[in-house]
């Protein structure tokens, strides 16, 4: 074989020898992952989903999409979230995949001082065996638990459907959203923002659940039935409750037309909504997976995650809401007219 021939084959099955690496090294980044940020005060944890379609990657957080650019075993991800005050911000996360975990660092984008700008993140593979395996313990669910620090990502952007966006882009939050005059924003907003405590009572075949804000009751039942054909949507839906192992699972039909947040995002008549409850092993810390099944509006079904404290003496004090002052600032402010050319607004 001459010379030329050899050293052009030679380089030429490096070269795919070195596209073949660098292929199967970005190829290991497709899946599902556990995402753990270590920022302050406590964990942030989320679902992260990398899919490699052609020459682009698809990331989702949550069920929202995110920002993914891979090369080698070299990734970032840039997530936009929204902080408790409702602002948004861009978490930048730079990292390596090392066999079945990621791990690097995480910045956020245009705000240097943040206080989670510089902490650790790591992802490990997804998988069932995550489920806490034990007993039911219906008993500990009761009593009255506390909002706690930590877990849920506030991914800010969600997967909408065509229809959904469009509906989406003239939300007005001082006209349209529920709560602002005094109406039940209904239990997918409620659980998701957590800002208020709730109690739990248990009797037999039913868990009541009493929250603070807008003195809600809601009843899930244990009994395995099914909702009775008169049945209405509702805010709260209709409930039902089982074990799986050391999993308290709640499913929710029959909800109204509602919002999945304050962000507008809207909630159909036949979504239904998937609570996660795990208890940790001493029953002071209630822990959330929550997933909103709604492909009317999603394309990728929303995920929140919330935890609880348990809380002897806390106090459910009355919630007091005047939808009298929604409705005179709108008279005072000459927005009466508009409110109401937005009836077809209101969920």
């Amino acid at each position: 074989m001459p010379k030329k021939l050899f050293l052009l084959i030679t380089c030429f099955g490096a070269l795919l020898s070195s596209i073949y690496a660098q292929e199967s090294k970005e190829t290991g980044f497709s899946g599902d992952w556990i995402l753990k940020l270590s920022v302050p005060p406590a964990d942030v944890v989320g679902l992260l989903t990398l899919q490699h379609t052609g020459p682009e990657w698809v990331g989702h957080v949550e069920g929202g999409p995110v920002v993914v650019d891979v090369k080698g075993d070299r990734i970032e991800i840039i997530i936009d979230s929204r902080d408790i005050a409702g602002f948004i911000f861009e978490r930048r996360l730079l990292g390596e995949l090392a066999g079945n975990t990621m791990s690097g660092t995480l910045n956020i984008v245009d705000q240097p001082d943040s206080d989670e700008s510089g902490s650790a993140w790591i992802a490990h593979r997804a998988s069932e065996s995550e489920e806490i395996v034990g007993e039911s313990r219906l008993a500990d669910l009761s009593g009255t638990w506390v909002p706690a620090a930590g877990m849920d990502f506030r991914k800010y952007s969600m997967d909408l459907t065509p229809e959904a966006r469009i509906w989406h882009q003239d939300y007005l939050l001082h006209l349209d959203q529920p709560n602002v005059r005094c109406v039940s924003p209904g239990i997918v907003a409620m659980i998701a923002w957590s800002a208020y405590p709730s109690e739990w009572l248990i009797d037999e075949g039913r868990i009541t659940i009493i929250y603070e804000v807008g003195s809600e009751v809601r009843r899930v039942y244990l009994d395995g039935r099914e909702p009775p054909e008169y049945y209405p949507h509702s805010p709260m839906g209709f409930s039902t409750g089982r074990w799986e192992g050391g999993t308290f699972v709640i499913e929710t039909i029959l909800l109204s037309r509602n919002v999945r947040d304050f962000l507008g995002e809207p909630v159909s008549e036949n979504a239904k909504f998937v609570e996660r409850y795990q208890l940790n092993e001493d029953g002071t810390t209630l822990t959330a997976v929550m997933t909103l099944h709604d492909p009317e509006n999603y394309l990728r079904s929303p995920i929140r995650r919330r935890q609880w404290s348990r809380d002897t003496d806390a106090i459910l004090f009355p919630y007091e809401c005047d939808p009298d002052s929604f409705f005179r600032q709108l008279y005072d402010e000459g927005k009466m007219q508009e409110y109401i050319d937005r009836a077809d607004r209101r969920l």
